[in-house]
């Protein structure tokens, strides 16, 4: 490797470890929140563990596509960063308790699973409804700030209008009634406009840093893989990369490898992709493309590209 190699590898490393220390930073500033005494308190362990259970049900139905096992302590830490990360992302979003948070949590799953099997920590419906329940679950902190136990309260037409106080139970009804315990508010309250700041920040630093960590782990991988086919001679691993161009590495199962099942397989698909350009050209200098008559449109740009190749 050259030492601009070198230095982009580094860059690489340096980049996921950056990119976790952002995740452990936005998961402390979602499990924390303001009273009204003006102290810091956690959020509580229920919407964690829920959200816990849920990033592990999403990687326990992506593992059989895509698995990686750490192979140092910049992988181990980058896959428990990951796996912690949407942990608390997902409790930082998730209602805070009743049924919501259930149907919550099985569509976060979905989302999550369908998004690790492309290879995706997180793709753009995940990150959507991610943003849906945030917003929901700053909404109801926010009536449960104001003392209002409900969702919203929708007024009946006609009745409410009237001016009878033994009508007051029917002139609106509360929808999504829910309780402080439900909430996870501490006893002196929730003050809401710096808690809500605080959870705004860290799902923010969360979302960057888990794309960040996906981003900086594959291009970390793409220079453990461009270091293994530079241990050859650089005519050859020249060679070797454009049989085997870096933007085929992922579809070919190069990435996350181990070192000596690395190599074999680069070893394999040269042997292969050299093979099938030979048969390749062994039957274009056996087919009389010169003397096939042109027969314009589609074909005729096949055939003038094949009869190209085979002037060369």
């Amino acid at each position: 490797m050259t030492l601009s190699d070198e230095r982009r590898a580094g860059l690489a490393a340096r980049q996921l470890a950056l990119s976790c220390a952002l995740i452990a930073l936005g998961a402390l500033l979602t499990s924390v929140q303001l009273d009204g005494n003006g102290d810091w308190v956690g959020t509580g362990y229920a919407s964690l563990g829920v959200g816990a259970v849920a990033a592990l049900a999403a990687f326990l139905l992506a593992l059989r596509s895509n698995f990686a096992a750490p192979r140092d302590a910049l992988t181990a830490l980058s896959t428990a960063s990951n796996l912690l990360g949407l942990a608390f992302l997902v409790a930082g979003v998730l209602a805070p308790g009743g049924a919501w948070m259930f149907f919550e949590a099985l569509l976060l799953v979905a989302l999550l699973a369908r998004g690790a099997v492309r290879g995706e920590t997180l793709g753009r419906g995940a990150v959507a409804a991610l943003v849906l329940m945030l917003l929901f679950r700053l909404w109801i902190t926010y009536q449960g700030s104001q003392h209002r136990w409900q969702v919203m309260t929708l007024d009946v037409p006609v009745l409410s209008s009237l001016p009878f106080d033994f009508l007051a139970p029917i002139q609106s009804i509360s929808l999504g009634a829910f309780t402080p315990h439900e909430l996870g508010f501490p006893r002196a309250g929730v003050n809401f406009a710096p808690t809500v700041g605080v959870w705004t920040l860290g799902f923010a630093l969360l979302v960057l840093g888990l794309v960040w960590r996906a981003r900086a782990a594959q291009e970390h991988e793409n220079d453990r893989i461009h270091a293994a086919i530079w241990e050859l001679q650089p005519n050859v691993a020249r060679l070797v990369e454009r049989l085997l161009p870096e933007s085929e590495w992922g579809e070919l199962g190069l990435q996350a490898l181990p070192e000596r099942a690395l190599r074999k397989r680069i070893e394999a698909l040269v042997v292969e992709r050299v093979a099938a350009r030979r048969d390749f050209e062994r039957a274009l200098r056996a087919a009389n493309l010169l003397a096939t008559t042109n027969t314009g449109g589609y074909g005729a740009e096949i055939q003038q590209a094949l009869t190209e190749g085979e002037v060369r």
